[in-house]
């Protein structure tokens, strides 16, 4: 009896203490995603639940086990994705894309049988994609797109036959090939591997994939010729293979694809004639063949694509006339085909078009008239005729299209009057007429264009007086009608031109003064007047202007004295020229604020006193005071010391001078004789220290030469060095063994030869390439001080612009660098070889470049010095990105072997700092003046040191030479840049100014690496300001990366 109470009261305790609820093995699982709870994130997920089912993002079959887990766009912030999940066998779906999740992917996700939907894109993932996950054998849907991946695509994916999507693009590192095996994926119709590094051909084996709605290859490194097996894919809807190096010809079997919509293979080298059985595409609404190497004629078949939108030929080799025919493709926005070699004239036809926004003829040779029926082109928003061979008026017609915004018609032969219904078009943004034979007087009209922001008109035979009404146009930021034959008064009224960056209003004949009212711009960048016949003062008004950077009024008759306020006008940098007019008195001390100004031209006038306020310049690198009564001494600054007898002309009482301030009377300039011979004194010394320092290159090149001998020699025959213990260390995960890597350090393997070691090109069992240094054979001191220089520098430094060290081997005498391989050579193999490297590479390897050394300078800490900048050493990825190379001469600012280290001459001859040679007060403005060479060498394709050269100069003294004026400084910029937009010019005007900005001979007055980077994004405009035609097409596809 006494056993039943407690027997109850325990059953009872028994039932009352067991919880209400327990969570699910599911929601367990489900839970590790947070790192906390409650969580903000997902306030519904509680571990009191007893299941997840009506949890944010969870779906749960009729048994309560999760089949969806979806959560895109959600912070999680994991550093990895948790095995856990694995636990949750009934899963259908899995989405976290946009999660901020980092780490490699789980191999565990393969257990998920039941999985359908994969999409862990947009994350930050890393490390190779698991081959295991060819184990889902369900998924329909796998997207990996848009993270840190690496290595290959595994083949084991031809296995997932149920695979209906597949995206893996915006993996810059993921490489290899793309695996044949892919074309078992018979219901495949979306795959997607845009912006890797894939090369290789593509496999003949994706003709197979007859469900294929969409292959997106575009931005890789894939190459060869396109299979013409593509042509039996036959649900084809979206071809992107753009950006690639494909070569080869257009296959006829692309006419076999009835339901191809999207065309775009711009951006590679295909060859051949455009065939003309793409006609047969009869839903193709972009065809996009731009910026290869197509030959021939238009294919008058392209007439029948009655659905096609846009139509973009530009920069290729096409010839012949431009076939009616086109006028027949009803439902063009775009036409775009510029860069050719057209000939004939423009079919009238084309004023059929009635949806046509754009129309690219450009640089061709295009004769005849300009067709009237472009006034029926009623949606028509740009026209672009430059640079053709056409005659006759501009059709007033023109200027009844509503919705006009750019006409560009200069560098043709256009003659007559501009028309006077010019003021009916109020939709024009920019006018651009120049380079014509276009005559009469400006239209008073023309200051109805309210909306006119660039206004060009130089280089015709403009007359009368300029129009007040101009001063209407209050949104105008560049008026340009240089090299006219306008004259009068300059309009005091266009001060009302509030937004003026660029006045040009030079080369006419333009009389009185200046107008004082020129003060109130408060935009304006550039004002230039020379030769004109203009008179007066200077006004003091003009001094105002604290966003100038270029003032030009040479060629004037312009009188009295340079007025102190000048040197208010501190933003001055590109230049100063006030040659060639009538001003008296001293240069004004207050001209010595002007400490970013970098040409200064006052010759020609009848100024007198001493110039040692322009040793204050410290950024001159071009001046000219010759044919004035200065007197005195010369400064002796290390710029001065350059100076040619050019800059000093007609001057005969300067003089040269020891320290700067008084002359001797030996040294006294009576003649033109005595200035020529004082030249080739100075010539002489600097001529012998160069002598000396070329000796002394040659001897190290010789003793660097037999290095490389014996490292030659050495690999290849001796043995015993390979018998010593190696250590091996890997800083990141890389399948690589020391016995691969020994194996392919063999001479037909060599591909560049820097300061410090010999470099290999090493390919791994696996296909991966990699780049291996080994070290010249010195004094042990020094090859193990430039060894653990690299590895102290590489390892612990990342950088989208400097190469990535990924571990080193070493053993007793032996050492080796891994570095990540970098496909696309160096520099200066660039620049040396026929690769028409276009200015927006330039600009961007420039850009790259300096970003790398910035982050050296003022990112790490403490700050690093690269000590040996060079062409060489700017290695270029397949996208032309490029990477900063051989640190084997770098140094830690605050490390025990700097002090030893800067007293050493480091670097390569034609880019080491002039200061090396008088100072052992190294600094970081050492590399920013190799910077500056490499720089110059950019903008002009000329090395550094020319020994082939006729004037045998270095880069810099040649460009100084050469920058005398506009034109001059055009002869600098590489040929193959010519002819480009004049924005383009100014841009590379404005950053060969900074190129000299950087090799100024004082360091103190070079800018920081910071300020290089900040300085050339700025001169750089957007690619829509430049008024041409961009590669990309206007209506831009989807995103199937």
């Amino acid at each position: 009896m006494t056993k039943t109470p407690f027997l109850l009261r325990f059953l009872l305790n028994v039932f009352f203490f067991i919880p209400s609820s327990s969570l699910s093995p599911d929601g367990e699982a489900l839970l590790s995603l947070l790192p906390s709870l409650p969580s903000p994130l997902l306030p519904s997920w509680s571990p009191s639940s007893s299941n997840p089912c009506s949890w944010q993002g969870i779906t749960c079959s009729p048994s309560s086990k999760v089949i969806s887990l979806s959560l895109p766009n959600t912070f999680l912030n994991l550093t990895s994705l948790p095995s856990s999940l694995s636990s949750l066998t009934s899963l259908q779906l899995l989405n976290l894309s946009s999660s901020n999740i980092s780490g490699l992917i789980p191999h565990s996700l393969s257990s998920l049988s039941s999985l359908r939907i994969l999409d862990l894109s947009s994350n930050s993932f890393t490390g190779p994609i698991p081959y295991s996950l060819c184990n889902l054998s369900s998924v329909q849907i796998l997207f990996l797109h848009d993270n840190l991946l690496t290595g290959s695509v595994p083949f084991q994916f031809g296995s997932l036959v149920s695979l209906q999507q597949f995206r893996i693009g915006g993996n810059p590192f993921i490489n290899g090939q793309i695996p044949p095996q892919l074309g078992l994926l018979t219901n495949l119709t979306t795959f997607g591997a845009a912006a890797t590094g894939l090369s290789g051909p593509i496999p003949l084996e994706i003709g197979n994939l007859i469900n294929l709605e969409t292959l997106a290859l575009y931005d890789t490194d894939i190459s060869g010729s396109i299979p013409p097996e593509l042509g039996s894919c036959s649900e084809l809807s979206n071809l992107y293979l753009h950006m690639n190096k494909l070569t080869g010809s257009i296959p006829s079997e692309f006419g076999k694809l009835q339901k191809l919509s999207n065309l775009l293979l711009w951006g590679n080298s295909i060859t051949g004639k455009i065939p003309w059985e793409i006609s047969n595409c009869s839903k193709l609404v972009v065809l996009d063949l731009s910026a290869n190497k197509f030959h021939g004629d238009v294919p008058v078949k392209l007439g029948r694509l009655a659905a096609l939108e846009q139509l973009h030929l530009s920069d290729n080799v096409l010839s012949g006339s431009i076939p009616a025919e086109i006028s027949n493709c009803s439902s063009l926005t775009a036409l775009q085909l510029d860069k050719n070699y057209f000939s004939g004239s423009i079919p009238e036809e084309i004023g059929n078009l009635k949806l046509l926004q754009s129309l690219f003829l450009w640089g061709n040779s295009i004769s005849g008239s300009i067709p009237q029926s472009f006034c029926n082109c009623s949606e028509l928003y740009a026209l672009d005729l430059s640079k053709n061979k056409l005659t006759g008026r501009v059709p007033d017609e023109i200027f009844s299209l509503k919705k006009l915004g750019k006409l560009l018609l200069l560098g043709n032969s256009l003659t007559g009057a501009i028309p006077k219904g010019i003021g009916n078009c109020q939709s024009l943004v920019r006018l651009r007429l120049s380079e014509n034979q276009l005559s009469g007087e400006i239209p008073k009209d023309i200051g109805k264009l309210q909306n006119l922001v660039f206004l060009d008109l130089y280089s015709n035979h403009f007359s009368g007086r300029l129009p007040v009404d101009i001063a209407n146009i209050s949104v105008l930021e560049l008026f340009d009608v240089h090299n006219n034959n306008i004259t009068g008064e300059i309009p005091t009224q266009l001060w009302k031109l509030m937004n003026l960056e660029q006045l040009d209003l030079s080369q006419n004949g333009f009389t009185r003064e200046i107008p004082s009212s020129f003060g109130n711009f408060s935009c304006i960048s550039k004002l230039i007047l020379n030769n004109n016949f203009l008179t007066g003062c200077l006004p003091t008004s003009i001094m105002k202007l604290q966003k100038l950077t270029l003032l030009d009024l040479s060629c004037n008759s312009l009188s009295g004295q340079i007025p102190p306020e000048i040197g208010s006008l501190t933003s001055l940098t590109i230049s100063l020229d006030l040659s060639s007019n009538r001003f008296v008195g001293q240069i004004p001390e207050e001209m010595q604020s002007l400490i970013q100004l970098q040409s200064l031209d006052l010759s020609s006038n009848m100024l007198d006193g001493g110039i040692d306020v322009l040793a204050m310049l410290t950024s001159l690198t071009s001046l000219n005071i010759s044919f004035n009564n200065f007197s005195g001494p010369i400064p002796v600054t290390p710029f001065f010391r350059t100076l040619s007898e050019n800059s000093y002309l007609q001057n005969p009482n300067l003089c040269q001078s020891f320290d700067g301030y008084t002359c001797s009377s030996d040294l006294l300039r009576k003649s033109a004789f005595r200035s020529i011979k004082n030249v080739a004194i100075v010539c002489s010394v600097v001529g012998s220290a160069v002598t000396l320092l070329l000796v002394a290159w040659i001897i190290m090149s010789k003793n660097r030469k037999l290095a490389e001998e014996k490292a030659i020699s050495f690999t290849s025959s001796s043995g015993d060095d390979f018998s010593y213990p190696w250590t091996f260390i890997p800083f990141q995960k890389q399948n690589i063994n020391i016995d691969n890597i020994l194996e392919c350090l063999k001479e037909e393997n060599v591909i560049g030869k820097g300061c410090s070691g010999i470099v290999y090109k090493a390919e791994m069992p696996n296909g991966e390439l990699v780049a291996v240094k080994k070290l010249w054979r010195s004094k042990e001191d020094e090859r193990v001080d430039a060894f653990y220089s690299e590895i102290q520098i590489l390892g612990n430094i990342r950088h989208r612009n400097i190469v990535k060290l990924l571990g080193y081997c070493s053993n007793k005498s032996m050492n080796l660098l891994l570095y990540n391989y970098i496909p696309n050579g160096n520099l200066r193999e660039l620049l040396q070889d026929s690769w028409n490297l276009d200015w927006e590479t330039r600009y961007k390897i420039a850009v790259g470049a300096a970003q790398g050394l910035a982050y050296l300078h003022h990112d790490c800490i403490p700050a690093i010095l690269h000590r040996d900048v060079k062409c060489n050493n700017i290695l270029l990825d397949s996208k032309f990105e490029p990477y900063l190379a051989d640190f084997g001469l770098a140094k830690l600012m605050n490390s025990t072997n700097f002090q030893l280290a800067r007293t050493r001459i480091a670097g390569s001859y034609g880019y080491i700092a002039p200061e090396y040679g008088y100072t052992t007060n190294i600094t970081e403005k050492s590399d920013v003046y190799s910077y500056g060479v490499v720089l110059l060498e950019i903008l002009s394709g000329r090395s550094a040191i020319e020994p082939m050269a006729a004037d045998g100069l270095h880069i810099v003294e040649w460009v100084k030479k050469m920058m005398g004026s506009f034109e001059a400084r055009m002869n600098i910029i590489d040929s193959k840049l010519h002819g480009l937009p004049d924005q383009m010019v100014e841009e590379m005007i404005q950053t060969m100014g900074i190129a000299m900005f950087c090799v100024n001979s004082m360091p103190s007055e070079r800018p920081t690496m910071g300020e290089v980077v900040a300085l050339l994004k700025e001169v750089k405009c957007p690619l829509e300001e430049i008024g041409k035609t961009s590669k990309q097409p206007l209506t831009k596809p989807v995103n199937y990366s």
